[in-house]
């Protein structure tokens, strides 16, 4: 009965504190100066109801405690760390004059809970193409061939090679560079070809420029990191404490019963049938042994009275 008893308790006080909201970080029961005081202390973001902490009137230890007063206590919070934020720009030329025109010295930080200015570190500038394309362009070479004795085309190769490259001939202009007398007019006695040759080659350009950079500084947070709540609750000798439980017990013991007498019930069950079994067993050994038993003592005894009346006659 005790630990049925025992166990109703617990339910019922594990039923109770389901319902807290907030644990406490502390507990503490004291009698400071013959008031007899329980004070919970609860650690909760600044932005928390501290009136959702206030526990209804509650039994501890033979002492009905009711809530008092409440003590608020802001814990600040100052920190700081160094931050670094990576910035990207694209520029159209590998330029550094061009690029530090599009980097700022400094770049203002906030997060929402860090606030500082982060400044420049032009180590880290790092710049790269974006990517590429093929472009081409026209590439040309100019010779003289002469002085030759006439302006004949035989004189003028159709190719030439520059830098690896070969040019196809594109034109042909031909200066006279010698006259000779014939007769009374003066006729062109040697020439030279102004060959030019042209041809076409490519090259890969980049598209644009890509530069990275970072900006480090010290920034800081300040303001409530959260609040601290010490609530007291003031108590007083329970008179009722005892009845109290007692009626918990039985309350909790009127919901179990049910289930005690049906517990119970099975049981006995279970009990009547073993004996049943057992009896019905004991019965068929019983019978099997007065079955064994010798059958010709009845015989012996009829063949003696027989005898005897034969005698007698």
């Amino acid at each position: 009965m005790k630990k049925v008893i025992a166990f109703a308790l617990t339910g019922v006080l594990l039923t109770g504190s389901a319902f807290a909201l907030e644990v406490p970080s502390e507990t503490v029961v004291q009698n400071l100066n013959g008031s007899q005081q329980v004070v919970k202390t609860y650690t909760l973001p600044p932005d928390a109801d501290p009136q959702e902490l206030i526990e209804e009137p509650f039994v501890l230890e033979g002492y009905l405690y009711t809530f008092a007063d409440i003590v608020k206590t802001e814990n600040p919070v100052n920190d700081t760390r160094v931050e670094t934020e990576t910035v990207t720009i694209e520029t159209a030329k590998d330029d550094l004059s061009l690029i530090l025109e599009q980097l700022a010295p400094t770049l203002s930080y906030d997060d929402g809970q860090y606030q500082g200015t982060l400044t420049l570190d032009h180590t880290t500038i790092h710049t790269e193409a974006a990517g590429y394309t093929t472009k081409s362009y026209t590439v040309t070479s100019t010779k003289t061939i002469g002085p030759v004795d006439r302006n004949d085309m035989s004189y003028v190769p159709a190719t030439t090679v520059k830098d690896g490259r070969t040019l196809n001939l594109s034109n042909v202009e031909w200066q006279v560079t010698g006259t000779d007398l014939v007769g009374e007019a003066l006729m062109p006695s040697s020439y030279q070809a102004v060959a030019t040759y042209s041809g076409t080659a490519s090259y890969r350009a980049a598209t644009g420029y890509v530069t990275t950079a970072d900006y480090v500084g010290e920034v800081s947070h300040s303001g409530i990191e959260d609040v601290t709540y010490q609530l007291t609750y003031l108590g007083e000798v329970d008179t009722s404490a005892g009845s109290g439980i007692i009626n918990k017990a039985i309350s909790a013991l009127s919901s179990i019963w049910p289930y005690l007498l049906g517990g119970a019930g099975i049981v006995a069950i279970l009990v009547l049938s073993a004996l049943l079994i057992r009896a019905r067993r004991q019965l068929a050994q019983l019978r099997e042994d007065q079955d064994s038993l010798p059958q010709h003592d009845e015989f012996e005894e009829e063949d003696a009275d027989d005898e005897t009346h034969e005698t007698r006659a």
